[in-house]
């Protein structure tokens, strides 16, 4: 599979490999016998300036599909009352053009989620999302579910969208040996398509941006830290809540159909609570939470509209 090949200067290169570590693919290890989970919001930062140039203007969102479930299953202990999950994707703009953090889904793989029960599908909004993966410069999605990445795997012009989309290597294995659906698997073939990258705790992605990795919802997950040019901070958290009530109560999912390493996503779940409230102005986002996505776009920390 392809490295890192985005253009960037020798000395950023160099700077970028340095931060990978080789890694094996193969059984993994036992949760009970990993490290825990951690992260730095220092050092988290200090990687956000390992790329120069400008940083990124906007977070734009756009919903495109919805599921319809009782908040009990996002929030282990909440009351089962009715829950909209929102299915999005996200745009960060950038001068010259876009980077986009996961890549939504067609109708196929949304009737999966349905489970027989027909959901609502936007199907304006769902195109909006293929033409702006499609404009995008890079594309990285934060773990390898459907809903997340089946709009580079499962599109008509996937083999070329393969070549500006960033898999981490536990995403791609997934992908190969265990995919959340048949619509989503690849073939070793198509996976040597992509830029595939593995990294230990932090990934420079582009100007201002980190991928940190996060295995917990899936082998795969990651969190996608922002520093927008206004000095603005996001993080991307995508599944490791479905709903902020999660982060702010410190709660799993209670989703029988979801396995999970719930020690890792509790770790996570601490460190988020902790930074929500000790860094009032970082925007913490959660890819599924409507409610927040309303909020947050009232308050102009999201445009609801990609471009």
């Amino acid at each position: 599979m392809p490295t890192m090949n985005i253009s960037l200067p020798r000395p950023v290169v160099w700077v970028v490999l340095s931060v990978l570590t080789a890694s094996t693919v193969g059984v993994p290890t036992l949760a009970q016998d990993a490290p825990r989970w951690t992260a730095s919001l220092g050092d988290i930062r200090r990687t956000a300036a390992l790329i120069p140039g400008p940083r990124p203007l906007r977070v734009n969102f756009l919903k495109f599909a919805e599921s319809h479930r009782t908040k009990n299953f996002s929030v282990d202990g909440a009351p089962t009352a009715p829950s909209i999950q929102a299915r999005t994707a996200f745009q960060l703009v950038y001068p010259d053009g876009h980077v986009m953090v996961d890549a939504g889904m067609d109708i196929t793989v949304h009737d999966f989620f349905g489970r027989g029960v027909q959901e609502p599908y936007l199907s304006e909004a769902a195109r909006q999302v293929e033409q702006a993966v499609r404009d995008a410069r890079l594309v990285v999605v934060t773990h390898e579910h459907g809903d997340h990445v089946a709009g580079v795997v499962h599109a008509p012009d996937a083999a070329d969208l393969a070549r500006k989309t960033v898999l981490t290597r536990a995403q791609a294995q997934t992908l190969l040996t265990a995919p959340q659906m048949p619509e989503i698997a690849l073939t070793p073939e198509a996976a040597g398509r992509f830029i595939t990258i593995d990294y230990d705790r932090y990934f420079p992605l582009a100007p201002g941006v980190v991928l940190i990795k996060a295995a917990g919802h899936t082998p795969g997950s990651q969190i996608v830290f922002v520093a927008l040019a206004s000095g603005r901070e996001y993080l991307l958290i995508g599944d490791v809540a479905w709903h902020m009530d999660g982060v702010r109560q410190v709660k799993g999912k209670a989703a029988p159909w979801v396995t999970e390493d719930a020690r890792a996503v509790m770790d996570q779940l601490t460190w988020l609570n902790e930074l929500s409230r000790t860094e009032p102005d970082l925007v913490i986002v959660a890819s599924h939470d409507e409610e927040q996505h309303i909020e947050l776009t009232r308050q102009q920390l999201l445009s609801s509209q990609l471009e």
